[in-house]
């Protein structure tokens, strides 16, 4: 199946319009790795939890990041490791 040069134009023309309304039509917060300093995500993860990093470290850890409560919450099944978890 050979393509004529007419066809091929009108495909590489309908390829690049997607192309640039795609992104084009992306907002900020679909963009990875944005989001406002003001509104902290629903749960935040991070460190895993220690003899030196435990409840009352990791809840003062997630009310400095501007997020209501904060404790070390067990992933895994079972629950293997603990990491500090911030709510909102």
């Amino acid at each position: 199946m050979k393509m004529n040069f007419s066809t091929m134009l009108i495909a590489f023309t309908l390829t690049v319009l997607m192309v640039v309304s795609s992104v084009h039509c992306q907002t900020i917060e679909t963009a990875p790795g944005t989001f406002a300093q003001d509104e902290p995500l629903d749960t935040l993860c991070f460190n895993p939890c220690s003899d030196k990093l435990g409840d009352k470290e990791c809840k003062t850890i997630c009310l400095n990041k501007a997020y209501k409560d904060g404790s070390c919450i067990g992933f895994g099944i079972p629950p293997t490791s603990k990491y500090c978890c911030c709510t909102k």
